[in-house]
Formats: structure tokens, C-alpha cells, sequence
């Protein structure tokens, strides 16, 4: 019975455009780099304080959540400042995994 009422409401939704945003999600994408950029600096902060492990940790969440934001919205500036930020998350995690 599940499965018919699901089946129901799958059908009686209607197709997204191709290309279409989300409804809603590129107004959070600002918000979501705020936290990547966040993630980064307080990556940066655990590798001065010699916490590899942790610094680590928190530069792939920055790289993540800059990517996440990347895929929210279709401003090229925003999208921009989104591959800035995973780029220098990237390369603290290849500079933490140099040093070990």
C-alpha cells in the first residue's frame, strides 16, 4: 500500500525543467559559503596550532561545503569565490598531507 501511494504522488509531481535551480536554494548558498569559508579558517588555525589530524578534518568539510555552494546558485561571482575557497582548502589538505 506504501508503495502504490508513493507510486500516486511520483506521478502527480511534475517534472523539473532540465537546468531548473531547486526552488529556494540559491538564496542559501551565500550562507553556505559563509560556513565553508569558516571550516577554512578554522582549518588554518588547527594546522598553526600543529592539529594535522584535525585541520584536516575541517579543510575537506571547507572544500565540501565551498562545492555544496558552487551547485547552489548560478551567480558567477558567488561560484567564483566558491571555487577560491575549495582551492585553498585543497591545498592545505595537500600541505598537511606533505608534512606527515
Amino acid at each position: 500500500m506504501r508503495a502504490l501511494v508513493l507510486a500516486i504522488a511520483f506521478v502527480m509531481v511534475p517534472n523539473p525543467v532540465a537546468g531548473a535551480e531547486p526552488l529556494g536554494t540559491g538564496r542559501y548558498a551565500p550562507a553556505q559559503l559563509s560556513v565553508a569559508r569558516d571550516f577554512l579558517e578554522r582549518a588554518r588555525a588547527a594546522a598553526a596550532l600543529g592539529e594535522a589530524a584535525r585541520a584536516g578534518k575541517l579543510a575537506w568539510q571547507a572544500n565540501f561545503d565551498a562545492r555544496l555552494a558552487w551547485g547552489m546558485t548560478n551567480s558567477e561571482e558567488l561560484r567564483a569565490e566558491c571555487v577560491r575557497v575549495g582551492r585553498e582548502a585543497a591545498a592545505l589538505i595537500h600541505r598537511i598531507a606533505a608534512q606527515r
